[in-house]
């Protein structure tokens, strides 16, 4: 895993020094080593500057010969974040080719992919990247197919002038590159609580290149248009039962397989629920007997998995360790969290995983996760009515208690949203006035602004477009910014694109029965887990106990973050502090619960603070 960063600009303006304040921005994600290289070449008579950078976290090959930008015998140069693990093979396959190779590192296999195959290469690459190959006469840009590995760019058509980079924060130092807020996704943001929408980012011109798409850009180019190589089929399979456990168990073992291999210490992260207990067992199967693995949790009722946790390094084979946070350690962490997700999160659940990711990096560079399993089959509870809406009646009243069940189970789910933004996802009817914090004279401009609710008469196409547009996109910007931050690789493998592809086309019987969630990988997991976790009701997420501190523990520092974000000018003109601080006197005194909108008015100071936009 690493941080990457390039540019392509009009002139021969030497790019070292942007390039360098880029890579010092991006360091935490590459502490082993960093390089840079340009050149400069003549396009339709004139001439442009190509520069790349890096820098590395050694995981594969940890000899210097890994170093990037990597260049190829025939004069290609490459940047490259991520992991192709099919590499092995595919290295041998391209040697019985004639092809020869001085590493042993996946970025010299795609180099001779590229060579081999050119664009399509990326159709035989089974893993997570975001790379760039300059070969001479085109930039080459492809992200893999679920967006688990980051990339943002920003072209001037005007000036043909075009940047990338792994963060978002790497621009900040770049020449030509705007440095202000997209007041439209602000918006959006502190009213209906949106995420990643169609590209659009927080910032003015900086967009998230899309998942599953390549794009080969000349210098001079009017248009950056990436195309798409990969996407989930409408096709649903009619399969046996038996016969569709037999084939995602396969698929998950042959992904796992995969996923282990690493010349860095690699473990767990472990959070006491079916995904990440599954994947802990497998690791036994294929040898690792005491294989590190990683929880967290809170002393709040309600908010501790430990019970869970206990449960599974009990009866599989590991070596365990946890942490547990209070408000004080929240506080310390809260701003350094916000610089290092790039843009403000939805909820506070990705303090949790800085918690796992803070105390894993004390013994390993690579951290399997969990993550996944729930949008691909259909783990939240609130996926539960469009089931009911699939089923025959007689169905639904057979298993009528049992639903009941998993929703009293899940309950806790709801107390992080406030009843009034409940009701408006019910009603299907915003006011975008509800914010009464928002100043008025700024939200009027965007009155004709809705949020981007979708309707779904079905499970499968929900669950679509959840992994591709909905709830999975930022969660993977999550996960990515938190590991990263400090130095750890997150490797996914119910994102596998075999096995995403093979069970979302399965029947959506197949992912939720009655009242259990993702019966499928229950299906898998039997005799595997412990019953305790393989039939729990209960989805915790990644919960965090903010909406309570803040009604103690963290009162005074919430206020004291109010008049401080006062006085950034961009906060001021979009927050009535007044305002913001009696909200926050009402979820004090229980009269309303405002955790949720308390959450992004503080996550913006934050990121306006952090990222130095005044």
């Amino acid at each position: 895993m690493c941080g990457i960063v390039g540019m392509i600009r009009p002139g021969k303006q030497d790019p070292t020094r942007e390039l360098e304040d880029a890579l010092k921005r991006l360091a935490h994600r590459g502490p082993d080593d960093r390089g840079t290289w340009f050149d400069t070449t003549i396009q339709a008579g004139r001439p442009f500057t190509v520069g790349l950078g890096h820098v590395r976290l050694s995981i594969l090959d940890l000899s210097p010969k890994g170093r990037q930008p990597m260049v190829s015998k025939d004069g290609a140069v490459i940047v490259h974040n991520g992991e192709i693990y099919n590499y092995l093979e595919l290295r041998e396959g391209l040697k019985e080719e004639g092809y020869t190779f001085h590493t042993d590192t996946d970025t010299e296999v795609i180099l001779a992919a590229y060579h081999r195959w050119g664009p399509p290469c990326v159709d035989h690459f089974i893993g997570m990247w975001a790379f760039a190959i300059w070969d001479g006469a085109t930039l080459f840009v492809s992200r893999d197919r679920l967006g688990k590995k980051p990339l943002y760019f920003y072209h001037d058509t005007t000036t043909r002038f075009l940047a990338f980079a792994s963060e978002i924060k790497a621009f900040k130092g770049i020449d030509r590159v705007a440095w202000l807020p997209d007041e439209k996704t602000v918006f959006r943001y502190l009213a209906f609580g949106e995420m990643e929408q169609h590209g659009a980012t927080f910032y003015q011109g900086i967009r998230e290149y899309p998942a599953g798409r390549s794009l080969s850009y000349a210098p001079g180019d009017t248009h950056v248009r990436p195309r798409r190589y990969w996407t989930l089929s409408d096709e649903q399979y009619d399969v046996d039962e038996k016969e569709a456990v037999v084939n995602t168990a396969e698929l998950l073992h042959d992904s796992l397989r995969l996923r282990l291999r690493s010349d860095a210490p690699l473990g767990l992260s472990l959070s006491g629920w079916l995904d990440s207990t599954l994947l802990l067992a497998l690791m036994n199967e294929y040898g690792l007997e005491s294989p590190p693995v990683f929880s967290s949790g809170y002393a709040e009722t309600g908010y501790n998995e430990t019970r869970y946790t206990e449960i599974a390094t009990r009866h599989l084979k590991c070596a365990p360790k946890a942490t547990t946070c209070d408000a004080t350690q929240f506080q310390n962490d809260f701003e350094h969290l916000v610089y290092h997700l790039d843009q403000p999160s939805r909820l506070p659940g990705p303090y949790s995983q800085w918690q796992v990711a803070r105390l894993a990096s004390n013994d390993v560079k690579v951290l399997i996760d969990g993550q996944g399993a729930d949008e691909l089959a259909g783990g939240y509870v609130y996926y539960l009515p469009l089931s009911i809406r699939e089923s025959w009646w007689m169905d639904t009243v057979r298993d009528l208690a049992d639903l009941m069940l998993t929703a009293w189970a899940n309950r806790h789910v709801l107390s992080q949203y406030p009843r009034q933004q409940i009701w408006e996802r019910i009603s299907g009817r915003a006011g975008i006035f509800q914010n009464r914090a928002l100043r008025k004279a700024w939200a009027s401009q965007f009155e004709q602004e809705a949020p981007a609710w979708t309707e779904f008469m079905h499970l499968n196409p929900m669950l679509r477009h959840a992994l591709l547009e909905g709830s999975l996109p930022p969660l993977l910007r999550y996960g990515d910014r938190v590991s990263m931050a400090f130095g750890i690789e997150n490797r996914c493998p119910f994102l596998d694109h075999r096995l995403v592809a093979y069970v979302s086309a399965l029947p959506a019987s197949l992912k939720i029965r009655g009242g259990q969630t993702k019966w499928i990988f229950r299906m898998v997991a039997k005799g595997k887990i412990p019953d305790a976790i393989r039939t729990r009701r209960m989805k915790m997420g990644f919960p965090t106990p903010v909406g309570s501190w803040l009604r103690n523990s963290l009162l005074q520092s919430c206020r004291r973050w109010f008049y401080d974000y006062q006085g950034i000018a961009w906060f001021n003109r979009w927050v009535n502090t007044e305002a913001a601080l009696y909200l926050l006197e009402e979820h004090a005194s229980r009269r309303h619960d405002h955790q949720a909108l308390l959450w992004r008015l503080l996550s913006v100071g934050a990121w306006l603070k952090t990222a130095e936009l005044q």
